[in-house]
């Protein structure tokens, strides 16, 4: 986990930027004054001391010549060259959502509706190309869609400008070439977006960044603390900022993560070292006091900043020689600060995109959905980036203005199309085990290729295998590029076993579903959040007893046409644990079958409804409920974690089903940076199951009864989906200790 937390953290540092010449004719000449330089280090979330460090200068009168910074220190460090306060640096960094900046993907309000629904099955986030001779593997954990964003946003101000050396104070950015591992100064020709994204981009966590024909990646690995470049930039005096992680002791390497972090460790240390050799008599060394907090802790960020002002105060004596008068310093100060001017909203004639092969520019500005005319802001740009890249069609999307006629803008969208293409495959399952007699392990592997013409059309495989079974095949067609409504034909098979337990706690037979379907869907999308489908299809079921004999049991066989009507929609937040938003599923059936002396017509049905309500900030509670009624023997089950907790899994199985429950969670903290926070909670279940529809047999069972259960949980939400350890019970005394990988209900 340290290793993640490492990698995430190294990478986005921050801050901000602007950048505007000054000219400061008045100042003194080098003659007069020596140059002074402030080198900030890298270190991930420790980097943040660097804003109280610079605190602590603005209050003695330390006015700075230079500034050079690497990762977290170019983030800082550029932020304060380009013009920004720092108050503004420091509301800027206590406001960003820095679990969004390193999330896996997009936001859930900005993705479609089809990859929302790909939550509820556990699917990794990741994604495999498949091409001719070979699999395809994204370059990055992280991607860096909402990072650029954020840097496009804080050095808007200074876009114009491609030499560093211009900015308020000359600056310069230190990164590492991908190829041969040396030394990348980010100044002359580069702006301060790209000093600052290539100078955090640590390998692994964020793709490395192309720039002038090279792949460069976090400067740390080659500079840390770029004291040798300030002295190249003319420096007299260096005010050297160390704030990067401390080596771990042998005791604390418990992993092949720790291992990986520690190899890292050693080359930035080296590195650090060899530049701490090169500090004078009369510079400066400031290592910030950061004990108690590791690169990853980006939610701790004004303790970070406190603890920096607290050390830099250690050391003001020293710093008070380099000070200059009040009246100097407050007349450089404010020519600094001019630069960062407030930005006025853009309004638009057109928008465009440029660079597409594959994808349809259309459906680009779609998803975009900015007004033209009207003024928008940079963030409402930015969030339209963000939803563009939600769509999952790109890597990244980048976006600039251009002039457009009578004083307007043209907004230009540049996405990056998937270096692995649109033929991928994911993986994903589920695992549960009682620690006694019952354990079930699924696997899904879900195969799309999308864009197989001009309109979106995308075809989708899925093959589940384990305890239920099932394959499906459908193509998903829009009606015109960028249209709303869409055709989707599928065909489906589904192997359902159960076992029946005849009301014992012991299984007394088993039996097996199965199930064809082909389907023909015409449906619309009533925004990202919900669809609308109406479908004909057939239907093939069929259920007979494996295991066991069980008296008066007839296999059942049979063939209807069905006519239907669904509804999704879906807000969540999250679907593991969720705090806010709604969820809806419904359906309505309506079969005709071909069986001589069956009913001509039946009618099925299933609802399923979430509702999550935070209590405060870190207590939600989830409202759930679910009712279904089918045609086929033992479609529902009730058992297991949250479908009776205590019950073995299937426990009570019928054709017609109304259950509901209430999950209480609370929120104890996070693991790391990546995603992996840990809840403790509760459920409050209760639920009933019937075989009102078919055979006889089932009578004598105790199927029917209202049955109540409850559970504790400790859980995770990690990168493979969430974990949970549980105890359960139920009314009737049945217990069960439970460890499950995936989703325990929908």
């Amino acid at each position: 986990m340290r290793f993640l937390s490492i990698l995430a953290c190294v990478a986005i540092s921050f801050v901000a930027t602007s950048f505007h010449h000054l000219a400061c004719a008045e100042e003194p000449t080098l003659t007069e004054r020596p140059k002074v330089a402030l080198v900030l280090s890298g270190g991930g979330a420790r980097g943040f001391s660097h804003v109280g460090v610079i605190k602590v200068l603005e209050e003695l009168g330390v006015k700075i010549d230079i500034v050079t910074g690497t990762s977290m220190g170019a983030m800082v460090g550029g932020g304060y060259a380009s013009g920004y306060s720092v108050e503004q640096m420091q509301d800027i960094i206590l406001s960003v959502d820095w679990r969004r900046m390193f999330a896996f993907r997009g936001d859930r309000d900005e993705i479609n509706w089809r990859r929302r629904e790909d939550d509820f099955k556990n699917l990794g986030v990741k994604e495999i190309g498949i091409a001719e001779d070979r699999l395809l593997f994204p370059d990055s954990v992280v991607p860096a869609q909402h990072l650029g964003n954020f840097l496009n946003q804080i050095t808007r101000h200074v876009s114009s400008i491609n030499d560093l050396s211009q900015l308020a104070i000359p600056f310069a950015a230190i990164a590492t070439d991908l190829d041969d591992g040396s030394i990348v100064v980010m100044q002359k020709g580069a702006t301060l977006e790209q000093a600052m994204r290539a100078s955090m981009s640590v390998p692994g966590a964020f793709s490395p960044y192309p720039y002038k024909g090279h792949y460069l990646v976090d400067g740390g690995l080659a500079q840390n603390l770029p004291v040798e470049q300030a002295r190249a930039m003319g420096a007299d005096i260096i005010i050297a900022v160390n704030a990067s992680t401390p080596l771990m002791k042998a005791d604390e390497i418990h992993s092949v993560g720790g291992v990986m972090a520690q190899m890292v460790g050693i080359l930035t240390e080296r590195n650090v070292t060899q530049s701490k050799s090169l500090l004078g008599p009369n510079d400066i060394l400031i290592t910030t006091e950061l004990e108690d907090y590791t690169s990853g802790d980006f939610t701790k960020a004004r303790e970070i900043i406190d603890a920096g002002e607290k050390t830099a105060r250690k050391y003001a004596n020293q710093l008070k020689r380099l000070a200059v008068s009040q009246e100097q310093y407050r007349r450089w100060n404010l020519a600094r600060e001019s630069a960062v001017k407030p930005q006025a909203p853009h309004v638009f004639s057109k928008i465009e995109v440029r660079g597409l092969e594959t994808v349809n520019a259309e459906s680009v500005i779609r998803n975009a959905d900015l007004p033209t005319d009207e003024p928008v802001t940079e963030a409402q740009v930015a969030e339209a980036a963000a939803r563009i890249w939600a769509s999952d069609d790109f890597t990244l999307v980048r976006y600039r203005f251009e002039p457009g006629p009578n004083g307007t803008e043209t907004l230009v969208f540049s996405p990056e199309e998937k270096g692995w293409g649109y033929n991928t495959i994911r993986f994903g399952g589920s695992l549960s085990t009682d620690f006694n007699q019952e354990h079930t392990f699924n696997v899904i592997l879900a195969h799309t290729l999308g864009w197989v013409n001009d309109w979106g059309g995308e075809w989708r495989n899925e093959a589940q295998f384990g305890k239920d079974s099932y394959f499906s095949s459908s193509f998903y067609q829009p009606l015109g590029p960028a249209s709303h409504f869409f055709l989707q034909p599928e065909i489906r098979y589904e192997m359902q076993t159960y076992d029946w337990y005849n009301g014992s706690n012991y299984a007394q037979a088993r039996i097996k579903n199965n199930l064809w379907e082909t389907s023909l869907a015409l449906g619309v999308e009533l925004g990202r959040a919900a669809v609308l489908k109406a479908s004909v299809g057939y239907m093939d079921a069929r259920s007979k007893l494996t295991v066991g004999e069980v008296a008066g049991y007839n296999s059942i066989q049979d063939s209807s046409s069905f006519g239907e009507i669904s509804l999704l929609y879906d807000t969540l937040d999250n679907v593991n644990f969720p705090t806010s938003g709604f969820y809806l599923e419904a359906n309505a059936r309506r079969y005709k079958s071909f069986k001589e002396g069956s009913k001509p017509e039946v009618s099925d049905y299933y609802l399923n409804a979430m509702w999550p309500i935070r209590l405060t900030d870190n207590w939600v509670t989830v409202l759930s409920a679910e009712a279904g009624s089918s045609s086929i023997p033992g479609r529902y089950p009730l058992g297991g974690l949250f479908k009776m907790s205590g019950a073995y899994y299937g426990r009570y199985t019928g054709s017609d089903m109304v259950a509901a429950r209430l999950i209480t969670y609370y929120r104890l903290g996070d693991s790391g940076l990546l995603g992996m926070p840990l809840y403790a909670g509760f459920s409050l279940e209760t639920g009933r199951v019937q075989e009102d529809r078919v055979q006889s047999y089932m009578s004598d069972n105790d199927l029917g009864e209202w049955k109540q259960a409850g559970s504790l949980f400790l859980a995770t939400d990690s990168f493979i989906g969430p974990l949970y350890l549980a105890f359960g019970q139920t009314s009737d005394h049945d217990s069960a200790v439970y460890f499950f990988w995936g989703r325990p209900f929908q």
